[in-house]
């Protein structure tokens, strides 16, 4: 999946496909009356993100303390590479408040193998871990490898049958899954909105096919790939903030938006942008990021 730049921007299609038909089923058509949005980065530590939003004498053991105030999720990839010790987590819960989410990505060693369905007892132990984040404890998604097609879907769902991580969405990035009328992704879906699992919305430059507009329950969990500021950025979130308030007016009750960038400290820009526009077209509240100015004292975007 091309996550960097594009030298043929101009050229993309940015436009969100329809909703498939499936969606009404499971929202139910009936505004929730309790809506819960997050929004956030995908690293708390990158440079250029720390010199825009964090005090100039943030040490780094408070980079989570300072995130967390001006975001109210994460998507923590980290956790894909290298599983922390519950003391590290400790550690993060404590430095955000009561509503920050920790979205931990499920590591390597159980979504990269050859054989998913065997990695039960990985999960197991990857789950017992994560439990350290208590009720800040968002969702987890899987990630699965992108030459996982459509042959492994059995082991997949022999997999999901005795996964032990309670709240999990799952990413698909192999072409075989969405190719029209496909009858293994449909098969997936079905199992997913019986097991209340949520399906990952990926929106990247580089793989307009993976942009499939299905949910599988009351949670969205959407993967905003931006290209550094690039007009087109905008207009692609003012599209989702649109199509996400369809849905909270058809029954959406928590959705999840990352914000992605080849330069990483500008999904600060990007989280300003999607939260005002949000908060006017939805009348959703989030907290976000201020920016610094050049002259060094914060201006205040929200």
């Amino acid at each position: 999946m091309k996550f960097g730049r594009l030298e043929n921007i101009e050229a993309i299609d940015f436009s969100l496909p329809p909703d498939h038909a499936g969606i009404k089923k499971v929202l139910g058509g009936q505004r929730s009356n309790h809506i819960v949005a997050y929004v956030g980065s995908v690293v708390w530590a990158d440079e250029n993100l720390v010199k825009k939003i964090y005090p100039d004498k943030a040490g780094t053991k408070n980079y989570v303390k300072y995130y967390g105030k001006r975001f109210n999720t994460i998507e923590l990839n980290a956790t894909h590479y290298r599983i922390p010790d519950k003391e590290t987590i400790k550690r993060w819960t404590e430095a955000v408040s009561d509503d920050f989410r920790f979205c931990p990505k499920v590591h390597e060693s159980i979504s990269h193998t050859q054989n998913i369905s065997q990695s039960i007892e990985l999960a197991k132990n990857f789950n017992d871990t994560i439990q350290a984040f208590g009720n800040k404890l968002g969702n987890s998604f899987l990630q699965l490898p992108p030459t996982f097609n459509t042959r492994g879907l059995n082991y997949l769902l022999d997999f999901l049958d005795n996964n032990p991580i309670r709240k999990l969405a799952i990413e698909l990035r192999h072409e075989s899954w969405f190719i029209e009328g496909n009858e293994e992704l449909k098969k997936l879906c079905n199992y997913l909105y019986k097991n209340n699992i949520s399906l990952v919305i990926t929106d990247v430059s580089g793989r307009r096919d993976v942009l499939h507009q299905r949910l599988t329950n009351k949670t969205a969990f959407i993967r905003f790939v931006a290209n550094d500021l690039h007009p087109t950025d905008y207009s692609r979130m003012n599209e989702w903030v649109q199509r996400i308030d369809s849905w909270i007016q058809q029954g959406l009750e928590e959705f999840y938006f990352f914000m992605h960038s080849p330069d990483k400290g500008l999904t600060a820009e990007l989280s300003v942008y999607f939260i005002n526009r949000l908060a006017k077209v939805s009348g959703i509240e989030i907290r976000g990021p201020k920016i610094k100015t050049t002259e060094g004292s914060q201006l205040d975007m929200l």
